[in-house]
């Protein structure tokens, strides 16, 4: 026990002479952490790919890459991160069609990084590759294919082809103007797909197409209505057809007997009622009864009252 007291009061001792040389061990320990912490722990965020660079054994690390998370890499090492999603690039070009027709498009393009060469990539291109090899190579091949072909071809029926030959084109001369050195067809950049946002015309190019539409519009309706009339002439012609037919089957039925038969029947219904009324017969041998209401009898007596009334 008491060697134990004497051990304590020893450290205690020691502890206390050597304390400020402790605190600034722990500072110095601290600092160098905090300093150090940035280089040694690297962060790679989703979506994105690591080329780490040795600075005292061969530089580049072309064998392997550093996928997402947290990376611990030695102090003097570098990490140099790419996306490795697919990405959008828009480019607005002036192109010349071969029949010289000048006019200003509007190409967006997809790309991505192949993550099995991308140190390679890294090594004989660098972080900028897409406005120093992906840009050019794409600017030079969209005016090389709208200048292969008319205006009217580039700008309407070939139009689909020319964006497909963009894309293969694009990504075709890339492989081949981008080998490493030794190697052949390696593929460090791929453009997926190609597509044209937008056409714009000189003006005057602009307004005789936008007269062109309208003049196309103007006879397109011309024709619809000349159809119409032609339709409302046929629809006309099969009416007064039916007229006519229906007109040929009634006057065969109507002869003088039935005629005669339909006023009797007309007559004996008219007769058969409870309202005052005058049936006049006529004396011509086709002739029908003629009915004279109430109304017209209290008329005629009404006259005939006026009349004797009048006289002196």
């Amino acid at each position: 026990m008491n060697l134990f007291k004497k051990l304590h009061t020893s450290a205690s001792t020691w502890f206390i002479k050597n304390l400020l040389v402790i605190l600034l061990i722990v500072t110095f320990l601290v600092s160098s952490a905090l300093v150090l912490w940035p280089h040694v722990v690297i962060k790679i965020p989703a979506g994105f790919l690591g080329v780490l660079y040795r600075p005292f054994s061969n530089g580049v690390v072309e064998n392997s890459v550093l996928d997402e998370g947290y990376k611990f890499i030695l102090p003097w090492n570098s990490v140099v991160q790419y996306n490795g999603r697919i990405q959008l690039k828009k480019l607005e070009l002036d192109v010349l069609t071969s029949d010289q027709l000048r006019s200003k498009v509007a190409v967006t393009f997809q790309f991505e990084v192949n993550p099995y060469t991308l140190p390679l990539l890294h090594k004989f291109v660098g972080p900028q590759y897409v406005d120093t090899l992906v840009v050019p190579e794409v600017t030079s091949i969209t005016r090389e294919m709208f200048g292969r072909l008319g205006s009217s071809q580039a700008f309407t029926s070939g139009i689909n082809q020319v964006i497909k030959d963009i894309a293969i084109n694009a990504d075709r001369v890339i492989i081949d103007k981008l080998s490493p050195p030794g190697l052949t067809a390696v593929r460090l950049v791929r453009v997926s797909a190609v597509q044209l946002d937008s056409i714009a015309y000189p003006a005057d190019i602009q307004a005789a197409i936008q007269n062109k539409l309208v003049e196309s519009q103007n006879a397109e309706a011309y024709v619809y209505k000349i159809q119409q009339a032609k339709q409302e002439v046929d629809r006309k012609v099969i009416e007064a057809g039916g007229v006519k037919q229906y007109q040929d089957i009634v006057n065969a039925g109507l002869t003088e007997n039935y005629l005669k038969l339909k006023g009797i029947e007309a007559t004996s219904k008219l007769a058969e009622s409870n309202n005052a009324k005058i049936v006049i017969f006529g004396n011509s041998a086709g002739g029908l009864p003629v009915i004279l209401g109430g109304d017209f009898n209290q008329e005629i007596k009404q006259d005939s009252q006026t009349k004797i009334e009048k006289k002196p």
